[in-house]
């Protein structure tokens, strides 16, 4: 299986200093090593000196998930290439990638302020961060991001390999869900036939709250390693779907569909008329359930919560041609 070729071996807090070094990253200036946590599909290592701080990630062969999960380590050249398309179009919102090492896929990024947090942990702490311009960069920035890259085949050529969504999206997500939901098969079908054939513009393919830095001017989108030219549909999806579950676990459903409003209204007016989005109500309905009965469950959502998100997605999935709002509709429901 490509996931499990080899490709050099992982990089530690031990041997990074030293690689960063022999690449001319570093010079001979002493510096400290750590590995930040959370890490699941990469190993993500944190290194500063006194005249600059970086982050190195690599990915890993298998996820580190319970169950066996594999995916192509290839996908950081992909997450390279993507995140220098992104800086490009926006330079604030994206760090710059630094240097790129094939033989060990490993990726060097420009490192975040230390103060820098995840917008996902800031809403765990305090969902009322959500009423906070956050939502509208959000859109404004992945707006322009699929705007820049739509109709440009010569850039979008560079990202038609699908393996890496396949393994880290569609196969965990979808086909997983469809495996205990067969009533609902024919609605995931329509997704996966969305997702895998459209090559409108180059879709990030993580565009969630834990991805999103946040920090005093600080809003950075990091992680694109199954970035690929998709359907811009699957990107709106995704940020609106986690919105959705902080807000379960909230009980605030005004405050974040407010948000996920201006969230998808400033994606739109940066998108442009031309940004089409069908399927979307399905699309956020088969994430959210995904995220109930996949291969990646949330972790902060109670039983009797995870069973409110599945019975609204499953309504939403036997509908036809749903929108965002029913599915808001749905959630609210008891």
């Amino acid at each position: 299986m490509t996931g499990r070729a080899p490709a050099g071996p992982l990089l530690t807090a031990d041997t990074v200093v030293g690689f960063l070094r022999d690449r001319g990253v570093l010079d001979g200036s002493p510096a400290t090593a750590g590995e930040l946590a959370g890490g699941v599909s990469s190993v993500v290592l944190r290194v500063d000196t006194s005249a600059r701080s970086v982050v190195v990630k690599q990915a890993l062969p298998r996820l580190r998930v319970r169950a066996e999960w594999w995916a192509k380590r290839e996908r950081t050249l992909s997450e390279a290439a993507a995140l220098a398309v992104y800086h490009d179009l926006t330079p604030g919102r994206v760090p710059e990638v630094v240097a790129v090492d094939e033989s060990l896929m490993a990726l060097v990024l420009q490192a975040a302020p230390p103060d820098a947090a995840s917008w996902k942990s800031v809403l765990l702490t305090d969902p009322h961060a959500v009423t906070g311009d956050v939502p509208e960069l959000l859109g404004e920035t992945l707006g322009r991001w699929h705007r820049g890259t739509r109709g440009r085949p010569e850039l979008l050529d560079r990202f038609q390999d699908d393996e890496a969504f396949d393994q880290l999206r569609l196969t965990p997500f979808h086909r997983e869900v469809q495996r205990h939901h067969p009533a609902v098969a024919d609605a995931l079908e329509a997704c996966l036939d969305d997702l895998t054939v459209r090559r409108d513009c180059l879709v990030h393919g993580d565009f969630s709250p834990k991805n999103v830095l946040v920090g005093g001017d600080l809003c950075w989108i990091v992680d694109a390693e199954v970035a690929k030219a998709g359907a811009p549909a699957f990107d709106v999806a995704f940020m609106t779907a986690h919105l959705m579950l902080k807000s379960v676990l909230a009980s605030r459903p005004r405050v974040f569909r407010a948000a996920a409003g201006r969230f998808a209204a400033a994606y739109q007016a940066e998108a442009g008329a031309e940004a089409a989005l069908p399927l979307l109500g399905w699309h956020v309905a088969a994430l959210l359930l995904a995220r109930v009965d996949g291969r990646s469950p949330v972790d902060y959502l109670t039983a009797a919560r995870l069973d409110q998100v599945r019975r609204a997605a499953l309504r939403v999935l036997r509908g036809t041609d749903p929108s965002t709002a029913d599915v808001w509709d749905a959630l609210e429901e008891r």
